[in-house]
């Protein structure tokens, strides 16, 4: 039987991490309700408000929408399609990867080279050594074949970002579904094969359905991973051309950095954690839907 003082235990723990992730929010949050330009020092600080807020939002014009609403857009798409490239490849190499046979473990080690690799190494190292039309593997290669080298960082940037995230966190995805997969039942597995149930079947009608849970961990936390990811855009498309590979965490740097804006920074930033929050959520009682279906 617990003790009613059991949680007392906890305290640290609670209090370091509320300190650590929420006094941050909490001066974004304050900061996003400020008229507060780091160019102009000779101006005051000044409490705005939402006016930071309306500025990303307030729409005049349907024919000639704020710059905010296709960052957000690209954001989502590119989140979007990173989660499902990662989620579908993860769970084809995941299948690959769960069978005991010589050198698998060598193998595992190598796939998951990239998840731990920084992103602004990786940016550099897809930039100068592989996307690069003259010096580049791509280039080389495409080159050595007749044809002729499509710059992909400066006429294809979406498609650029979106390879180099599924790159980067397809390993994370690939070690929470390999878990699963090894976590299911062996004598279940033998049933299935005793009773005749085929390869393809036994992937989609048996394996995939055990361990969706850990797919939409997966999901819900590469979600946050992905959603945040600043470096490879910086090192390679640096946003461009123009705010066409813009996502909302590189936004509310560029306002920092080249605005100098900490308001307006600050506000996206708030909108950009609620938004992440929202999805999460999402995610999170779906899963608590589906397993309150087998209690």
């Amino acid at each position: 039987m617990k003790r009613k003082t059991d949680y007392h235990y906890l305290l640290p723990a609670i209090i370091v991490v509320a300190v650590m992730t929420q006094v941050p929010f909490l001066l974004t949050l304050i900061f996003s309700t400020l008229r507060w330009n780091l160019s102009r020092p000779d101006i005051p600080r000044v409490f705005t408000g939402f006016s930071n807020y309306l500025y990303f939002l307030k729409i005049e014009n349907w024919h000639e929408l704020p710059v905010f609403y296709g960052i957000l857009w690209q954001t989502i798409f590119i989140t979007g399609m990173t989660l499902i490239l990662c989620s579908v490849l993860g769970f084809l190499l995941a299948l690959l990867f769960d069978h005991n046979i010589p050198g698998i473990n060598f193998a595992r080690t190598l796939i998951l080279g990239p998840f731990f690799v920084m992103s602004t190494a990786s940016g550099v190292i897809w930039k100068t050594t592989i996307f690069n039309t003259t010096f580049g593997w791509y280039g080389v290669i495409v080159k050595a074949l007749g044809g002729t080298p499509v710059d992909w960082i400066s006429y294809h940037p979406m498609a650029t970002i979106i390879t180099l995230f599924t790159w980067q966190w397809m390993p994370f995805f690939i070690l929470v579904l390999l878990a699963g997969l090894q976590g299911l039942d062996q004598d279940l597995m033998d049933c299935m094969r005793l009773d005749g149930v085929g390869w393809l079947q036994g992937i989609f009608r048996i394996k995939l359905p055990l361990i969706m849970n850990h797919l939409r961990v997966a999901i819900m936390l590469g979600l946050i991973f992905v959603i945040k990811e600043f470096g490879l855009i910086l090192t390679t498309t640096a946003g461009g051309p123009g705010t066409r590979s813009y996502t909302l965490p590189y936004y509310v740097y560029m306002q920092v950095f080249s605005a100098n804006n900490v308001g307006r920074a600050g506000a996206l930033a708030a909108m950009t954690v609620v938004l992440t929050l929202v999805i999460v959520n999402l995610i999170y009682r779906s899963i608590e839907r589906r397993n309150s279906k087998y209690l």
